[in-house]
């Protein structure tokens, strides 16, 4: 596995919220797919909006201050991971990047999830905005080649006049469960753990790839509502 170019991610990725030191309250887009160790998927129940929590000082929690303008509604279905009490870490894709936070679990009713996908779930063309990962299948393996570009794939000149950083995955390696990782052979270098939930792509990575998409959250032929 390679990754190609310098791609800057400070800033986008990062999860600099107040709580830094108590990791276990961040909940974030740019950090979701790294620090949710535990994913699921849940349907969201009820007639009212149900909105994102920030993850800020005093947060989660049902003061105006903690409520994001992000929400969902009823039969929108969210990427869940960690609880902290009456609150889930959620992450609900869109095509506009998606909205992450806390939300309330007693409005949540879990989806079943295949705990080891057949390998041809995992096989087909996986989005991201302009980055996107092709999984194909080898004997019981499966075989990676994704790009991805920083900030996108064709931004103005006027803000990359050297044009997009760019990166790439390759890589072969055997599901285990619901979960493939591709590795480099220097056990100092890129690992990036792949887990198949639904019919959801979640990728995430050490720390070590300086690739955008190993931190992408993709569906795959599907589209959810904002």
């Amino acid at each position: 596995m390679r990754c190609l170019g310098t791609v800057i991610l400070l800033g986008l990725l990062a999860t600099t919220a107040a709580h830094a030191a108590d990791e276990d309250l961040s909940c974030r887009n740019g950090g979701f797919p790294s620090e949710e160790k535990t994913l699921g998927l849940a349907k969201v129940e009820g007639a009212d909006r149900l909105n994102f929590l920030t993850d800020t000082d005093g947060c989660p929690g049902e003061d105006v201050h903690c409520r994001q303008r992000a929400y969902v509604v009823g039969g929108d279905v969210l990427l869940t991971g960690r609880g902290h009490g009456p609150y889930v870490c959620a992450f609900f894709p869109n095509r506009g990047g998606g909205s992450a936070g806390w939300v309330r679990r007693d409005r949540l009713a879990p989806l079943p999830v295949a705990a080891s996908p057949p390998l041809m779930d995992w096989v087909g063309h996986w989005a991201n905005g302009d980055d996107t990962i092709d999984l194909t299948a080898k004997g019981g393996a499966l075989v990676a080649a994704g790009d991805a570009y920083w900030p996108s794939a064709n931004p103005p000149l006027s803000e990359r006049p050297g044009g997009p950083n760019i990166g790439e995955l390759t890589g072969t390696a055997r599901p285990k469960g619901a979960q493939v990782v591709f590795a480099d052979a220097d056990p100092q270098g890129c690992v990036a753990n792949l887990t198949l939930v639904g019919s959801l792509l979640v990728v995430g990575d050490n720390n070590a790839c300086e690739c955008q998409f190993f931190r992408s959250l993709s569906p795959q032929d599907a589209h959810f509502g904002a």
